[in-house]
Protein backbone atom coordinates (compact mmCIF):
# COMPACT_ATOMS: atom_id res chain seq x y z
CA UNK A 1 0.00 0.00 0.00
CA UNK A 2 1.27 3.65 -0.53
CA UNK A 3 0.74 5.90 3.02
CA UNK A 4 1.06 9.16 3.32
CA UNK A 5 0.83 9.94 7.18
CA UNK A 6 2.76 13.89 7.29
CA UNK A 7 1.07 16.98 6.57
CA UNK A 8 4.17 17.58 3.91
CA UNK A 9 3.46 13.82 2.55
CA UNK A 10 2.42 14.00 -0.96
CA UNK A 11 2.58 12.06 -4.53
CA UNK A 12 3.65 13.87 -7.64
CA UNK A 13 4.54 13.64 -11.17
CA UNK A 14 6.52 15.01 -14.11
CA UNK A 15 5.82 13.68 -17.79
CA UNK A 16 7.60 14.29 -21.24
CA UNK A 17 7.33 17.96 -22.69
CA UNK A 18 4.96 17.09 -25.45
CA UNK A 19 2.92 14.74 -23.32
CA UNK A 20 -0.89 15.04 -22.01
CA UNK A 21 -1.33 12.96 -18.61
CA UNK A 22 -4.71 12.15 -16.94
CA UNK A 23 -4.79 11.37 -13.42
CA UNK A 24 -6.97 9.86 -11.30
CA UNK A 25 -6.63 9.04 -7.12
CA UNK A 26 -8.81 7.31 -4.65
CA UNK A 27 -8.04 7.13 -1.27
CA UNK A 28 -9.74 6.75 2.51
CA UNK A 29 -8.06 8.98 6.04
CA UNK A 30 -7.89 7.51 8.69
CA UNK A 31 -8.44 10.44 11.97
CA UNK A 32 -8.49 8.26 15.12
CA UNK A 33 -10.84 5.78 13.90
CA UNK A 34 -12.55 8.32 11.73
CA UNK A 35 -12.69 7.18 8.20
CA UNK A 36 -13.06 9.46 5.41
CA UNK A 37 -13.14 8.43 1.78
CA UNK A 38 -11.70 11.24 -1.15
CA UNK A 39 -10.59 11.64 -4.28
CA UNK A 40 -9.34 13.71 -7.47
CA UNK A 41 -9.40 14.20 -10.73
CA UNK A 42 -6.04 16.25 -12.61
CA UNK A 43 -6.60 16.44 -16.04
CA UNK A 44 -3.74 17.88 -18.90
CA UNK A 45 -0.56 17.54 -17.45
CA UNK A 46 1.89 18.42 -19.69
CA UNK A 47 5.49 20.25 -19.76
CA UNK A 48 8.39 19.62 -17.29
CA UNK A 49 7.06 20.74 -14.50
CA UNK A 50 5.71 18.83 -10.96
CA UNK A 51 2.34 18.13 -10.63
CA UNK A 52 0.70 16.80 -7.46
CA UNK A 53 -1.95 14.05 -7.82
CA UNK A 54 -2.27 13.19 -4.48
CA UNK A 55 -2.41 15.93 -1.53
CA UNK A 56 -1.22 15.56 1.82
CA UNK A 57 -3.31 14.38 4.47
CA UNK A 58 -4.59 17.08 7.56
CA UNK A 59 -2.60 16.70 10.73
CA UNK A 60 -3.17 13.33 12.71
CA UNK A 61 -4.61 11.59 9.81
CA UNK A 62 -3.09 8.75 7.97
CA UNK A 63 -3.98 9.01 3.93
CA UNK A 64 -4.12 5.47 2.41
CA UNK A 65 -4.02 5.32 -1.21
CA UNK A 66 -6.29 2.95 -2.82
CA UNK A 67 -5.64 3.56 -6.55
CA UNK A 68 -3.70 5.94 -8.69
CA UNK A 69 -4.20 5.76 -12.50
CA UNK A 70 -1.98 7.44 -15.05
CA UNK A 71 -3.19 7.99 -18.34
CA UNK A 72 -1.37 9.45 -21.65
CA UNK A 73 -4.18 11.18 -23.03
CA UNK A 74 -1.89 12.37 -26.23
CA UNK A 75 -3.29 11.08 -29.54
CA UNK A 76 0.36 9.93 -31.18
CA UNK A 77 3.08 11.16 -28.79
CA UNK A 78 4.93 8.31 -26.66
CA UNK A 79 5.70 10.28 -22.73
CA UNK A 80 7.96 9.27 -20.24
CA UNK A 81 6.85 9.48 -16.65
CA UNK A 82 7.94 9.98 -13.29
CA UNK A 83 6.16 8.95 -9.50
CA UNK A 84 7.30 10.31 -6.56
CA UNK A 85 6.63 10.29 -3.12
CA UNK A 86 7.78 13.42 -1.53
CA UNK A 87 7.80 14.38 2.06
CA UNK A 88 8.26 17.96 2.01
CA UNK A 89 12.70 17.14 1.95
CA UNK A 90 13.11 14.19 0.12
CA UNK A 91 11.66 12.71 -3.18
CA UNK A 92 12.08 8.97 -3.88
CA UNK A 93 10.98 7.11 -6.90
CA UNK A 94 7.95 4.90 -7.07
CA UNK A 95 7.33 4.25 -10.60
CA UNK A 96 9.67 5.32 -13.53
CA UNK A 97 8.37 4.21 -17.79
CA UNK A 98 7.44 5.46 -20.83
CA UNK A 99 3.52 4.92 -21.86
CA UNK A 100 2.95 4.66 -25.62
CA UNK A 101 -0.64 6.83 -26.80
CA UNK A 102 -3.99 5.63 -24.57
CA UNK A 103 -1.26 3.14 -22.36
CA UNK A 104 -1.82 3.64 -18.66
CA UNK A 105 -0.05 2.68 -15.52
CA UNK A 106 -2.22 1.63 -12.31
CA UNK A 107 -1.11 1.63 -9.17
CA UNK A 108 -3.93 -1.18 -6.98
CA UNK A 109 -4.39 -1.07 -2.67
CA UNK A 110 -2.10 -3.31 -3.03
CA UNK A 111 0.88 -1.42 -3.87
CA UNK A 112 1.42 -3.61 -6.90
CA UNK A 113 1.99 -1.13 -10.11
CA UNK A 114 0.44 -2.58 -13.90
CA UNK A 115 1.28 -1.04 -16.92
CA UNK A 116 -2.00 -1.23 -19.82
CA UNK A 117 -1.88 -1.12 -23.23
CA UNK A 118 -4.18 1.30 -24.90
CA UNK A 119 -6.87 -1.53 -25.40
CA UNK A 120 -6.75 -2.36 -21.70
CA UNK A 121 -4.73 -5.33 -21.69
CA UNK A 122 -1.72 -6.09 -19.19
CA UNK A 123 1.14 -5.50 -20.38
CA UNK A 124 3.64 -8.31 -19.37
CA UNK A 125 7.35 -7.89 -19.29
CA UNK A 126 9.90 -9.09 -21.70
CA UNK A 127 12.32 -8.97 -18.96
CA UNK A 128 13.20 -12.70 -18.29
CA UNK A 129 15.83 -12.54 -15.51
CA UNK A 130 19.54 -12.60 -15.61
CA UNK A 131 21.38 -14.25 -18.37
CA UNK A 132 25.18 -15.30 -19.48
CA UNK A 133 26.48 -16.56 -22.47
CA UNK A 134 29.71 -17.65 -23.46
CA UNK A 135 31.02 -17.91 -26.98
CA UNK A 136 33.79 -20.58 -28.05
CA UNK A 137 35.70 -19.76 -31.37
CA UNK A 138 39.39 -21.12 -31.27
CA UNK A 139 39.94 -24.52 -31.85
CA UNK A 140 40.46 -26.92 -29.35
CA UNK A 141 39.90 -28.00 -25.79
CA UNK A 142 39.00 -24.89 -23.51
CA UNK A 143 36.13 -25.11 -20.07
CA UNK A 144 32.52 -23.52 -19.77
CA UNK A 145 31.70 -22.10 -16.01
CA UNK A 146 28.59 -22.31 -14.67
CA UNK A 147 27.48 -18.20 -13.96
CA UNK A 148 27.29 -17.83 -10.32
CA UNK A 149 26.28 -14.45 -10.33
CA UNK A 150 23.00 -16.04 -10.50
CA UNK A 151 21.42 -19.44 -10.48
CA UNK A 152 20.71 -20.40 -13.79
CA UNK A 153 17.89 -22.69 -14.50
CA UNK A 154 18.29 -23.71 -18.07
CA UNK A 155 21.21 -23.96 -20.45
CA UNK A 156 21.18 -24.22 -23.78
CA UNK A 157 24.35 -25.22 -25.95
CA UNK A 158 24.47 -24.51 -29.92
CA UNK A 159 27.24 -26.30 -32.07
CA UNK A 160 28.59 -26.48 -34.77
CA UNK A 161 31.55 -29.22 -36.55
CA UNK A 162 34.68 -27.84 -38.32
CA UNK A 163 34.03 -28.04 -42.12
CA UNK A 164 36.14 -30.18 -43.91
CA UNK A 165 38.87 -29.07 -46.17
CA UNK A 166 39.13 -28.88 -50.29
CA UNK A 167 41.46 -31.05 -52.84
CA UNK A 168 44.06 -29.47 -54.49
CA UNK A 169 44.03 -29.24 -58.35
CA UNK A 170 46.09 -31.45 -60.44
CA UNK A 171 49.18 -30.47 -62.39
CA UNK A 172 48.96 -31.72 -66.47
CA UNK A 173 50.32 -30.10 -69.18
CA UNK A 174 49.16 -32.91 -71.90
CA UNK A 175 45.84 -32.97 -73.45
CA UNK A 176 44.31 -35.36 -71.10
CA UNK A 177 41.82 -34.58 -68.62
CA UNK A 178 42.82 -32.91 -65.45
CA UNK A 179 40.72 -32.52 -62.52
CA UNK A 180 40.37 -29.34 -59.59
CA UNK A 181 40.07 -30.43 -56.26
CA UNK A 182 36.56 -31.33 -55.24
CA UNK A 183 34.62 -28.98 -51.94
CA UNK A 184 35.03 -30.70 -48.70
CA UNK A 185 31.81 -31.21 -46.46
CA UNK A 186 30.45 -28.75 -44.25
CA UNK A 187 30.46 -29.46 -40.60
CA UNK A 188 27.09 -30.73 -38.71
CA UNK A 189 24.85 -28.37 -36.10
CA UNK A 190 23.96 -29.78 -33.37
CA UNK A 191 21.70 -27.87 -30.25
CA UNK A 192 20.22 -29.12 -26.70
CA UNK A 193 19.05 -27.49 -23.77
CA UNK A 194 19.90 -29.00 -20.89
CA UNK A 195 18.37 -28.70 -16.75
CA UNK A 196 21.06 -26.39 -15.09
CA UNK A 197 21.20 -28.59 -12.09
CA UNK A 198 21.95 -31.74 -14.36
CA UNK A 199 25.16 -30.13 -15.23
CA UNK A 200 28.65 -29.37 -13.37
CA UNK A 201 30.35 -26.23 -12.15
CA UNK A 202 32.22 -26.73 -14.94
CA UNK A 203 32.35 -29.22 -18.24
CA UNK A 204 34.62 -29.17 -20.61
CA UNK A 205 34.41 -28.22 -24.49
CA UNK A 206 35.87 -28.78 -28.05
CA UNK A 207 35.68 -26.68 -30.94
CA UNK A 208 36.29 -28.70 -34.40
CA UNK A 209 39.37 -27.69 -35.89
CA UNK A 210 39.51 -26.52 -39.63
CA UNK A 211 39.45 -29.36 -42.27
CA UNK A 212 43.42 -29.54 -43.79
CA UNK A 213 43.56 -28.21 -47.30
CA UNK A 214 44.65 -30.45 -49.47
CA UNK A 215 47.99 -30.00 -51.11
CA UNK A 216 49.58 -29.82 -53.96
CA UNK A 217 51.52 -32.44 -55.14
CA UNK A 218 54.40 -32.23 -57.46
CA UNK A 219 54.75 -30.79 -60.87
CA UNK A 220 52.77 -33.04 -63.33
CA UNK A 221 51.46 -34.68 -60.45
CA UNK A 222 48.05 -35.64 -58.71
CA UNK A 223 46.37 -33.20 -55.83
CA UNK A 224 46.04 -34.35 -52.15
CA UNK A 225 42.90 -34.83 -50.60
CA UNK A 226 41.22 -32.62 -48.04
CA UNK A 227 41.42 -33.00 -44.36
CA UNK A 228 37.87 -34.02 -42.37
CA UNK A 229 36.94 -31.46 -40.23
CA UNK A 230 37.39 -31.88 -36.40
CA UNK A 231 34.20 -32.42 -34.20
CA UNK A 232 32.94 -29.98 -31.30
CA UNK A 233 31.57 -31.39 -28.04
CA UNK A 234 30.22 -29.82 -24.81
CA UNK A 235 31.36 -32.44 -22.05
CA UNK A 236 33.69 -34.81 -20.98
CA UNK A 237 30.87 -37.70 -21.51
CA UNK A 238 30.38 -36.10 -24.11
CA UNK A 239 26.78 -34.78 -23.53
CA UNK A 240 26.90 -33.27 -27.20
CA UNK A 241 28.40 -33.66 -30.04
CA UNK A 242 28.65 -31.94 -33.79
CA UNK A 243 30.77 -34.47 -36.44
CA UNK A 244 32.88 -32.31 -39.01
CA UNK A 245 32.52 -32.41 -42.51
CA UNK A 246 34.59 -34.33 -44.59
CA UNK A 247 37.58 -33.64 -47.06
CA UNK A 248 37.51 -33.19 -50.88
CA UNK A 249 39.20 -35.83 -53.09
CA UNK A 250 42.48 -33.83 -54.50
CA UNK A 251 42.29 -33.90 -58.34
CA UNK A 252 43.34 -36.58 -60.55
CA UNK A 253 45.66 -36.85 -63.75
CA UNK A 254 43.01 -38.69 -65.46
CA UNK A 255 39.63 -38.75 -66.23
CA UNK A 256 38.39 -40.13 -62.85
CA UNK A 257 35.39 -38.54 -60.66
CA UNK A 258 36.38 -36.76 -57.91
CA UNK A 259 34.33 -36.85 -54.66
CA UNK A 260 33.01 -33.91 -52.42
CA UNK A 261 33.29 -34.25 -49.16
CA UNK A 262 30.05 -36.05 -46.87
CA UNK A 263 28.67 -33.52 -44.51
CA UNK A 264 28.84 -33.84 -40.97
CA UNK A 265 26.00 -35.42 -38.97
CA UNK A 266 24.92 -35.83 -35.17
CA UNK A 267 26.56 -39.41 -34.92
CA UNK A 268 29.60 -39.59 -37.14
CA UNK A 269 31.82 -37.46 -39.30
CA UNK A 270 31.35 -37.12 -43.17
CA UNK A 271 33.87 -39.02 -45.10
CA UNK A 272 36.61 -37.85 -47.56
CA UNK A 273 35.52 -38.18 -51.37
CA UNK A 274 37.17 -41.14 -53.25
CA UNK A 275 35.79 -41.94 -56.83
CA UNK A 276 32.38 -41.67 -55.35
CA UNK A 277 31.01 -39.06 -53.39
CA UNK A 278 32.14 -38.75 -49.30
CA UNK A 279 30.14 -40.47 -47.15
CA UNK A 280 27.70 -38.48 -44.91
CA UNK A 281 27.84 -38.46 -41.31
CA UNK A 282 24.63 -40.14 -39.45
CA UNK A 283 22.46 -40.73 -38.37
CA UNK A 284 22.68 -42.96 -41.44
CA UNK A 285 19.74 -42.10 -43.77
CA UNK A 286 21.11 -43.39 -47.37
CA UNK A 287 22.93 -45.81 -48.75
CA UNK A 288 26.81 -45.95 -47.42
CA UNK A 289 27.63 -45.66 -51.12
CA UNK A 290 26.75 -42.04 -51.08
CA UNK A 291 26.70 -41.83 -54.89
CA UNK A 292 23.07 -40.80 -55.21
CA UNK A 293 22.16 -36.75 -55.58
CA UNK A 294 19.32 -37.20 -53.12
CA UNK A 295 19.23 -34.28 -50.09
CA UNK A 296 19.21 -35.52 -46.52
CA UNK A 297 16.75 -35.16 -43.86
CA UNK A 298 17.10 -34.45 -39.83
CA UNK A 299 20.33 -34.66 -38.23
CA UNK A 300 22.14 -36.66 -41.09
CA UNK A 301 24.76 -34.97 -43.10
CA UNK A 302 24.73 -34.40 -47.00
CA UNK A 303 25.93 -36.78 -49.64
CA UNK A 304 29.31 -35.51 -51.37
CA UNK A 305 28.78 -34.77 -54.96
CA UNK A 306 30.06 -36.63 -58.29
CA UNK A 307 28.57 -34.77 -60.72
CA UNK A 308 26.57 -31.14 -61.08
CA UNK A 309 23.89 -31.06 -58.53
CA UNK A 310 20.96 -29.41 -59.84
CA UNK A 311 18.59 -26.48 -57.71
CA UNK A 312 18.46 -28.38 -54.43
CA UNK A 313 20.24 -31.56 -54.76
CA UNK A 314 22.97 -32.88 -51.97
CA UNK A 315 21.67 -29.96 -49.16
CA UNK A 316 20.99 -31.27 -46.07
CA UNK A 317 18.25 -29.97 -43.01
CA UNK A 318 20.24 -30.24 -39.53
CA UNK A 319 23.61 -32.01 -41.25
CA UNK A 320 26.45 -30.16 -42.98
CA UNK A 321 25.84 -30.10 -46.96
CA UNK A 322 27.96 -32.36 -49.64
CA UNK A 323 31.26 -30.80 -51.29
CA UNK A 324 30.86 -30.28 -54.91
CA UNK A 325 32.64 -32.94 -56.52
CA UNK A 326 32.94 -33.68 -60.39
CA UNK A 327 31.85 -36.46 -62.72
CA UNK A 328 35.06 -38.54 -64.86
CA UNK A 329 34.72 -36.39 -67.97
CA UNK A 330 33.60 -33.09 -66.42
CA UNK A 331 31.26 -30.70 -68.34
CA UNK A 332 30.10 -27.99 -66.59
CA UNK A 333 31.43 -26.49 -62.82
CA UNK A 334 30.14 -28.59 -59.80
CA UNK A 335 28.48 -26.55 -57.11
CA UNK A 336 28.31 -26.76 -53.24
CA UNK A 337 25.81 -27.76 -51.80
CA UNK A 338 23.73 -26.18 -49.02
CA UNK A 339 22.28 -26.78 -45.26
CA UNK A 340 19.40 -25.25 -43.74
CA UNK A 341 21.69 -25.18 -39.94
CA UNK A 342 24.79 -26.48 -40.97
CA UNK A 343 28.03 -25.26 -42.50
CA UNK A 344 27.68 -25.01 -46.94
CA UNK A 345 30.17 -27.49 -48.96
CA UNK A 346 33.04 -25.95 -50.85
CA UNK A 347 32.72 -25.69 -54.69
CA UNK A 348 34.92 -27.65 -56.93
CA UNK A 349 37.79 -26.65 -58.13
CA UNK A 350 38.60 -25.73 -62.18
CA UNK A 351 39.13 -28.19 -64.34
CA UNK A 352 40.77 -28.57 -67.99
CA UNK A 353 39.30 -31.23 -70.81
CA UNK A 354 41.49 -33.40 -73.23
CA UNK A 355 41.45 -30.65 -75.66
CA UNK A 356 42.57 -28.98 -73.10
CA UNK A 357 39.47 -26.56 -72.45
CA UNK A 358 38.86 -24.65 -69.23
CA UNK A 359 36.03 -26.19 -67.42
CA UNK A 360 34.99 -24.11 -64.91
CA UNK A 361 34.58 -24.84 -61.25
CA UNK A 362 32.15 -24.02 -59.20
CA UNK A 363 30.67 -21.87 -56.06
CA UNK A 364 30.53 -22.90 -52.15
CA UNK A 365 26.84 -23.41 -51.06
CA UNK A 366 25.54 -21.90 -48.68
CA UNK A 367 23.96 -21.97 -45.05
CA UNK A 368 20.23 -21.38 -44.01
CA UNK A 369 19.37 -22.45 -47.47
CA UNK A 370 18.41 -25.35 -49.75
CA UNK A 371 19.52 -24.58 -52.77
CA UNK A 372 22.81 -25.17 -54.15
CA UNK A 373 25.52 -22.41 -54.18
CA UNK A 374 25.32 -18.92 -52.80
CA UNK A 375 28.31 -19.43 -51.14
CA UNK A 376 32.20 -18.01 -51.70
CA UNK A 377 32.19 -17.27 -55.45
CA UNK A 378 34.36 -19.34 -57.71
CA UNK A 379 37.55 -17.95 -58.76
CA UNK A 380 38.51 -16.35 -62.76
CA UNK A 381 40.11 -19.11 -64.88
CA UNK A 382 42.90 -18.01 -68.02
CA UNK A 383 46.23 -16.90 -68.04
CA UNK A 384 46.30 -15.51 -64.70
CA UNK A 385 43.30 -17.73 -62.37
CA UNK A 386 42.40 -16.28 -59.41
CA UNK A 387 41.14 -17.82 -55.98
CA UNK A 388 38.03 -18.90 -55.18
CA UNK A 389 36.42 -16.22 -52.26
CA UNK A 390 36.20 -17.46 -48.71
CA UNK A 391 32.52 -18.42 -47.18
CA UNK A 392 30.90 -16.43 -45.15
CA UNK A 393 31.32 -16.96 -41.21
CA UNK A 394 27.76 -17.96 -39.76
CA UNK A 395 26.74 -17.41 -36.61
CA UNK A 396 24.38 -19.09 -33.47
CA UNK A 397 21.58 -18.65 -36.49
CA UNK A 398 23.26 -20.48 -39.49
CA UNK A 399 26.25 -22.09 -40.40
CA UNK A 400 29.23 -21.02 -42.66
CA UNK A 401 29.30 -21.15 -46.03
CA UNK A 402 31.58 -22.84 -48.39
CA UNK A 403 34.44 -21.28 -49.73
CA UNK A 404 34.60 -21.16 -53.68
CA UNK A 405 36.24 -23.45 -56.36
CA UNK A 406 39.85 -22.21 -57.76
CA UNK A 407 40.14 -21.06 -61.03
CA UNK A 408 42.15 -22.76 -63.80
CA UNK A 409 44.37 -22.34 -66.59
CA UNK A 410 45.28 -23.91 -69.82
CA UNK A 411 48.31 -21.19 -70.31
CA UNK A 412 51.54 -22.78 -70.29
CA UNK A 413 53.60 -23.29 -67.13
CA UNK A 414 51.11 -21.32 -64.71
CA UNK A 415 49.61 -22.51 -61.32
CA UNK A 416 46.39 -23.27 -60.95
CA UNK A 417 44.74 -20.77 -58.01
CA UNK A 418 43.52 -22.20 -54.33
CA UNK A 419 40.26 -22.82 -53.48
CA UNK A 420 38.48 -20.60 -50.74
CA UNK A 421 38.63 -21.51 -47.09
CA UNK A 422 35.40 -22.49 -45.71
CA UNK A 423 33.15 -19.66 -43.30
CA UNK A 424 33.90 -20.25 -39.76
CA UNK A 425 31.08 -22.75 -38.12
CA UNK A 426 31.47 -25.49 -40.40
CA UNK A 427 32.29 -24.36 -44.16
CA UNK A 428 33.66 -26.37 -46.29
CA UNK A 429 36.89 -25.37 -48.29
CA UNK A 430 36.81 -24.94 -51.95
CA UNK A 431 38.89 -27.24 -54.32
CA UNK A 432 41.75 -25.88 -55.75
CA UNK A 433 41.93 -25.43 -60.21
CA UNK A 434 44.30 -27.50 -62.13
CA UNK A 435 47.88 -25.92 -62.68
CA UNK A 436 50.06 -26.56 -66.40
CA UNK A 437 53.05 -28.37 -65.88
CA UNK A 438 55.81 -27.23 -64.01
CA UNK A 439 52.92 -24.93 -62.71
CA UNK A 440 51.89 -27.03 -59.65
CA UNK A 441 47.96 -27.31 -58.92
CA UNK A 442 46.04 -25.12 -56.86
CA UNK A 443 45.86 -25.86 -53.23
CA UNK A 444 42.53 -26.66 -51.54
CA UNK A 445 40.74 -24.48 -49.55
CA UNK A 446 40.86 -24.69 -45.47
CA UNK A 447 37.88 -25.66 -43.60
CA UNK A 448 35.80 -23.61 -41.54
CA UNK A 449 36.33 -24.18 -38.13
CA UNK A 450 33.60 -24.86 -35.45
CA UNK A 451 32.03 -22.62 -32.76
CA UNK A 452 30.29 -23.03 -29.74
CA UNK A 453 27.54 -20.75 -28.22
CA UNK A 454 26.30 -21.51 -24.50
CA UNK A 455 23.57 -19.99 -23.04
CA UNK A 456 22.30 -19.87 -19.45
CA UNK A 457 19.46 -18.06 -17.88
Amino acid sequence: MLLLTSTSDLVRVTCGTAGSLLAHASWVDNNAGTITPGRTNTAAITGTSVTTVVGSPAASTQRNVKLLSLRNDHASVTTTLLVEHYDGTTAETIWKGSLLPGEEVVLDANGNWTAYSAGGVPKVSSFIGPMDVQTFSTAGAGTWTKPTTFTPKVVKVVMYGGGGGGGAGASLATAVVAKGGAGGGGGCYNERIFSAVDLGATESVNVGAAGAAGTPGAAGAAGGDGGIGGNSTFGTTPRLTAYGGGGGKGGAISAQASGGGGGGGTASAGGVGSASGGVPGGPPVHSTAATGTQNSSGSEGGVGTIAVPTTNQNCAEQGGAGGGGSAATPIAASIGASSLQGGGGGGSGGHHSATPAIIAGGAGGASNSMVVGGGGAVGTDGASPTAGAAGAAGDSTRGGAGGGGGGTTITASTAGAAGGAGGVCGGGGGGGGVGMNPGLGGAGGLGGVGKIYVFSW
